[in-house]
């Protein structure tokens, strides 16, 4: 059945699910649902996963939309779709007589003279997260989104962002009754060990939450978390005779900014909030209000917790507020905002140890518990947990880094260097010979596994002779760009799908130009030049000439943000500004905004099979992005990468406490699930976790997974690369803002203090200003005076 006003056209199956939602302007026609030709094409058996299906438990009962057939009643601008059931009902809603919006009611009916208690109640919200086994991309980046949820007491809404960042885009937003999380589960299928490229697509289906008590028994049941207490012990009670009621709104949106205006229309609170705070910082957010309404009290949450916090808030005018407050303990946080009408919002951010802290733990950590020296726990001079994928060896490439930049610890460094010289080269490589790479996949190798490995050798060959034991610094620099050229020189390997990988992008990204710069100015390395120079400019001029394909955001994955990310990147450092903003458009798309911080990273699927916080890949998305903002002077670059990177420090921080798994100072897990339940996973749900986790499901792919970091590293040596040294101004209109730092005003002199790790440099591009600091030098604080950067010690007092 059919139903449409201005804006929306939606088709009801017989069977009760949303088969087709459209927005009619859209030029791509996009079904905004789970397509159920497409599932059955795929041979998923997933019909009782479609939008408005739904599962409910009452009186150790279960219910299903799945084993009912639902009578279906059209009106002039409604749909209502019942399941009746013995002594109650689910009613389902859809509404058009909002020629601009759409509404969702869902009614639980109780049709009996008892209370009906309700102890598991979900419903199915599938919107189009599809990975298509397709490799035109334009279909995965116009017939699919990414969902990014703002879980709220009162105020809870979705963003579904079309991959391809061109608007419309798809709002849902609470109106009535209480949804408690959002569950996820996916269907997939990988082919990565039966040689095939790209070989993973996969579908997340997600489910509102509205009732979670009975979801699992005791024994399976997710671990409760203090940030969200109730999932698990909330139930429906349904008076005799009576009704419970939820309702949603569906609007369109073209813009995050404008998905936070579209909820201001339906009275949602509009809250701007700082993500992450250094211990001892200010935290700030402002809060913009329906006209007439006004705050009754401000609550500050921590783990063990709670204050009134409403000294700091202060009135800005027309129901606008601004909170401001000095944070002292590190921890996670949450500032609950408590209305006149006895309704509330909140926000979650992370009140962090200085990230040099936790850099500095982690580094120790790898060198002191990971280094196994004597092979005890298999080859000598592994850094623990090994594996046979590159990506493991980032840690190697941080602890480098770190060491470059802040002081040298030459135990450290030689710790490294004995495993990149004795165990990487040789393990990778028959020999050690760059041009016999080992088949570690069975019958193939991978070629992205030698981007990892030329970071190392090429951050060995930054140090002086003296630093180094096993060899010279030119020795490194000589095997970086030996092996970037079998890297990229198709014709040094064999098979199909190894000669198809030194086509697409990958990390190299974060080392080449620099590499290929040294070597130009080294007259004895000019034949290695010459002959990485040829590669390197057919690999781009192909690069180039693919963008309107979107070639690049093919990887072993049919879509990838491993693969659109680092593309962009590169196309920005080749200074092909046209292509990399059509790549940098899906980076903008692809990084969250939410109401919780740690739900604003990097949208991926696969290492969790729900909606995540990857460290590895969430930091180096987020590092594309300061990337393309550099280049491309886009402030919504800065903003989403600033904002993706902080919740990778969620994998490191050892204050947090809202997840089952506790870690201890430098250890790490490599993810964070975000949607509660995980479906799949039920006890990765609102935790931290490794790949480890699914070895029981397929050992042979996540072979060598044997802890919980193991493919973690490279995001820390890229966020040395930029959030971890810099710190950004631009203007917001008239206003000065500042990324990765704070902006005061101090004796009437604007004072910019970084967020830093290392702060080593500030820009403000718009100025044409930028102020570095000397060899060996943090510049923690600067001054801002007429747009000119000065140093502290040699700013003009103000009088």
């Amino acid at each position: 059945m059919l139903l449409r006003n201005k804006t929306f056209s939606i088709a009801i199956d017989a069977a009760g699910y949303v088969d087709k939602l459209l927005i009619n302007d859209d030029p791509e026609q996009m079904n905004w649902v789970v397509d159920r030709t497409y599932i059955d094409s795929v041979g998923y058996q997933d019909k009782d996963k479609l939008f408005g299906m739904f599962e409910l438990k009452t009186a150790g009962n279960v219910y299903s939309s799945a084993g009912v057939t639902p009578s279906i009643q059209q009106e002039t601008d409604r749909l209502i779709v019942t399941y009746p059931f013995e002594g109650f009902a689910v009613e389902q809603t859809f509404s058009t007589k909002r020629e601009d919006a759409l509404t969702w009611g869902i009614r639980l009916v109780n049709g009996g003279d008892a209370p009906l208690i309700v102890d598991s109640f979900y419903v199915w919200m599938s919107l189009a997260y599809v990975m298509f086994k397709d490799t035109n991309v334009h279909r995965n980046i116009s017939q699919s989104c990414a969902l990014f949820p703002s879980i709220s007491d009162d105020y809870t809404k979705f963003a579904g962002m079309r991959r391809s960042n061109m608007g419309p885009h798809l709002g849902v937003y609470g109106t009535q009754g209480r949804t408690y999380s959002l569950g996820a589960y996916c269907r997939y299928e990988n082919l990565f060990l039966e040689q095939v490229s790209p070989s993973l697509d996969g579908i997340l289906y997600h489910s509102l939450i509205l009732a979670g008590q009975g979801m699992y028994p005791e024994e399976q049941k997710p671990a409760q978390s203090w940030i969200y207490p109730d999932i698990y012990t909330s139930v429906v009670e349904v008076e005799p005779r009576g009704a419970s009621e939820w309702s949603y709104t569906m609007l369109p949106f073209d813009s995050a900014e404008q998905f936070q205006t579209n909820g201001g229309k339906l009275s949602h609170p509009i809250v701007s909030y700082e993500p992450m705070v250094i211990a001892g910082g200010t935290f700030e957010a402002k809060v913009q209000l329906p006209v007439g309404r006004r705050i009754r009290a401000v609550e500050l949450e921590r783990a063990a917790s709670r204050s009134n916090v409403m000294e700091h808030v202060e009135s800005l005018g027309d129901s606008c507020y601004r909170i401001g407050m000095t944070i002292t303990e590190p921890g996670e946080a949450k500032l609950r905002i408590l209305l006149d009408d006895g309704t509330s919002d909140f926000v979650v951010f992370n009140v962090s140890e200085p990230i040099a802290d936790i850099l500095e733990a982690r580094a120790d950590y790898l060198c002191t518990h990971s280094y196994d020296e004597q092979g005890a726990s298999g080859r000598p001079h592994v850094f623990l947990p090994e594996s046979n994928q590159g990506e493991s060896l980032g840690k190697l490439s941080f602890v480098l880094l770190k060491n470059l930049i802040a002081d040298r610890n030459l135990s450290q460094v030689h710790k490294v260097e004995r495993s990149a010289a004795l165990y990487v080269r040789n393990k990778w490589f028959e020999d050690g010979d760059f041009r016999r790479p080992v088949k570690l996949y069975g019958g193939f190798y991978r070629i992205f596994d030698f981007d990892y490995i030329g970071h190392v050798f090429y951050l060995l060959s930054r140090y002086q002779d003296n630093e180094l034991q096993l060899n010279t610094a030119d020795t490194y620099l000589r095997w970086a760009a030996e092996l970037m050229i079998v890297r990229f020189d198709d014709r040094l390997h064999e098979d199909s799908r190894e000669k198809k990988e030194t086509k697409l992008t990958g990390t190299f990204t974060h080392f080449m130009k620099d590499l290929m710069d040294v070597l130009r100015g080294r007259s004895d390395f000019k034949a290695l030049y010459d002959e990485l120079a040829v590669l390197w400019d057919a690999f781009f001029l192909q690069l180039r000439e693919q963008s309107a394909s979107y070639r690049g955001a093919i990887t072993e994955h049919f879509y990838d943000n491993a693969g659109f990310g680092p593309t962009c990147e590169a196309l920005c450092l080749a200074e092909a500004s046209e292509e990399a903003s059509r790549y940098g458009e899906l980076i903008l798309a692809n990084i969250g905004h939410s109401n919780d911080y740690r739900a604003q990273n990097p949208d991926r699927w696969w290492e969790a099979l729900a909606y995540m916080a990857h460290s590895l890949w969430g930091g180096m998305v987020s590092y594309s992005s300061l990337v393309a903002y550099e280049h491309l002077k886009n402030p919504a670059y800065l903003e989403a990468a600033y904002r993706s990177v902080v919740p990778i420090f969620l994998c490191y921080d050892w204050n947090v406490e809202s997840t089952a798994k506790r870690i201890a100072r430098g250890e790490a897990a490599s993810t964070y699930c975000v949607p509660n339940p995980n479906m799949n996973k039920p006890r990765i749900s609102h935790n931290r976790f490794g790949q480890s986790v699914f070895m029981e499901d397929n050992p042979d792919l996540f072979a060598g997974a044997t802890g919980d970091d193991w493919d973690m590293g490279e995001e820390l040596a890229v966020y040395l690369m930029g959030f971890g040294t810099k710190t950004f101004l631009y203007m917001d209109g008239e206003e000065l803002k500042c990324v990765n730092g704070h902006v005061t005003v101090q004796d009437g002199r604007i004072v910019v203090t970084s967020y830093a790790a290392y702060p080593k440099a500030y820009y403000f591009f718009e100025k044409g200003q930028s102020l570095l600091a000397a060899e060996g030098e943090c510049l923690t604080s600067i001054i801002v005076e007429n747009g000119r950067l000065i140093r502290v010690e040699d700013a003009v007092a103000v009088k």
